[in-house]
């Protein structure tokens, strides 16, 4: 017998949310009523998020394959697909859709320094996922011989409540402040953490929101990211926020198309050099630091310019710089007119004739102005001269982007599958520089600490590495590569190394590079 689930329809309200969890878009709406379809699976997220207790979980006679690649047990019928969307039952055998991905051994050199291969043998993308139990292999344990080195890699595709993905967003517009919930289809799916220099840090998932009740669009949406797909969120200061992995961030509509230089400080006194041939005095509005090139310490009082008497907006900090405001004005703060950065002009220190440029740390906007016989700043068009310096700093920067970063803890369970001793040894001999962590053959950072909890960029990561399982939780790719003694010394599944060889004849597998 299988387990599926079926709408009690004199229940459902037509709500939709069933639909929009569906993984395996198995549930469709029909005359407002929710009916479920032969693609179901069993998975149960219907049943556990329906606001009205209109799913029930029903036995039905056995029309499938169970799966046991997570502790969800999606029962896939023949031709279908499980709800993580990597195996598919073909003619009554669960086969993992994407072959096991070979790394070119043609590429794979020993790391002098380190003693160990610079990649692994093969990578987990592709490897399948086995349930973590006492004494379990990795799904996949390969062994090779590189140059004289005899080199094992464990791989397998971890189920991790564990994870999150880290997007850095270059924009200077204004997401939110530090702890603004983001959400998706109405639910917070994750935080906007801080600006660092012209981006915005923000964090999807983790523990708390997986297991939480929104728990599966929260697993679905760090999917999503990981695999580069775009995704549309909203905080309390976007309505549509567009991410993703390698493109320009979009808000409302509006493409950030130009990472700033620098802050305030590094336009308006860093190019001093350049504005004070062709200005007097160069404001540079930012929601972080806005400067004053006349009195800035490594500029005005360097150089020994006069004081213009203005004095911007802002908190001031100390000579030249002052404190902005978040908002969706220039610089990405406040001031939405250029005008108001003037919030007061000393006109004993100012002169009629004064050059004024204002600007913002992107130099996509500046606005020129001239003091007149009454020391009044009157706007005039842009001289060749200044348009120059403008030019030059904004050929200074960059591209905006989003970067993605998946960030997994790897817990006891993952390294069980590597040590069947203990989970310490596999901390120990990562430390001691014995083993290397990598995510679809990428490099990781490791963070210090207890446990292992490693941070990569999707940016060499195929699309489709990642995924989610309803329990919920997420799907991430791991390798982990020592030498054979070093597997020996951990208490490695000796017993389950197979030659690579071996593999290649008896798995579906693709040979990949990963030079790039």
């Amino acid at each position: 017998m299988g387990n599926l689930c079926r709408i009690i329809s004199e229940k459902c309200v037509g709500c939709g949310l069933c639909i929009r969890n569906c993984p395996v878009a198995a549930i469709a709406l029909i005359d407002r009523k929710a009916g479920i379809g032969a693609a179901c699976v069993g998975c149960n997220i219907c049943f556990k998020i329906c606001p009205k207790d209109a799913v029930e979980k029903v036995d039905v006679p056995s029309r499938s394959v169970q799966c046991s690649c997570c502790p969800v047990h999606c029962n896939v019928p023949e031709g279908g697909y499980g709800s993580c969307q990597r195996y598919c039952n073909n003619s009554g055998q669960l086969i993992r859709i994407e072959p096991l991905n070979i790394i070119d051994p043609n590429e794979i050199k020993i790391n002098n320094l380190t003693g160990l291969p610079d990649r692994p043998l093969l990578s987990g993308f592709g490897a399948g996922t086995n349930l973590y139990s006492t004494n379990v292999p990795a799904k996949i344990i390969a062994g090779a011989k590189i140059g004289d080195l005899d080199v094992v890699s464990c791989v397998t595709e971890t189920v991790l409540s564990f994870n999150g993905a880290r997007v850095k967003v270059d924009t200077d517009e204004n997401i939110g402040s530090n702890g603004t919930p983001i959400r998706r289809h109405g639910v917070i799916v994750g935080y906007v953490n801080t600006s660092e220099y012209g981006s915005h840090m923000l964090y999807f998932g983790g523990a708390e929101l997986n297991t939480g009740s929104s728990g599966f669009m929260v697993t679905r949406t760090v999917s999503d990211l990981l695999n580069k797909k775009p995704v549309t969120v909203s905080t309390d200061m976007v309505k549509a926020l567009v991410l993703q992995h390698g493109k320009a961030p979009i808000l409302d509509g509006r493409s950030t198309q130009y990472m700033r230089i620098g802050c305030g400080s590094m336009v308006s006194s860093g190019f001093a050099l350049h504005w004070m041939k062709v200005v007097d005095e160069c404001i540079t509005i930012d929601y972080d630091i806005t400067a004053k090139m006349s009195t800035h310490t490594t500029s005005g009082l360097r150089y020994g310019l006069p004081d213009s008497g203005i004095t911007p907006a802002g908190t001031y900090s100390s000579p030249g710089r002052w404190f902005g405001e978040p908002g969706t004005g220039w610089g990405g703060s406040n001031i939405l007119k250029p005008e108001d950065i003037f919030a007061d002009v000393d006109k004993t220190k100012a002169w009629p004739g004064m050059r004024v440029i204002v600007t913002e740390p992107t130099a996509e906007r500046a606005v020129y102005y001239e003091a007149d016989e009454n020391r009044d700043l009157v706007e005039k068009p842009i001289p060749e001269k200044v348009q120059a310096v403008i030019d030059l700093i904004h050929s200074c920067c960059e591209p905006c982007r989003c970067n993605v970063s998946v960030c997994a803890g790897f817990g006891g369970g993952v390294r069980n599958v590597i040590s069947r001793i203990s989970p310490i040894l596999v901390n120990q001999a990562l430390r001691a520089g014995k083993l290397m962590y990598t995510i679809c053959g990428n490099p990781v950072h490791i963070w210090e600490g207890g446990g292992i909890t490693a941070e990569c960029s999707v940016e060499g990561c195929p699309e489709g590495a990642f995924s989610w399982v309803p329990t919920p939780a997420g799907v991430t790719p791991l390798e982990v590569t020592m030498t054979r003694e070093t597997f020996e010394e951990i208490g490695g599944y000796v017993d389950a190394v197979r030659p690579i060889e071996e593999i290649q004849k008896t798995a579906p597998t693709k040979t990949i590079s990963l030079n790039r």
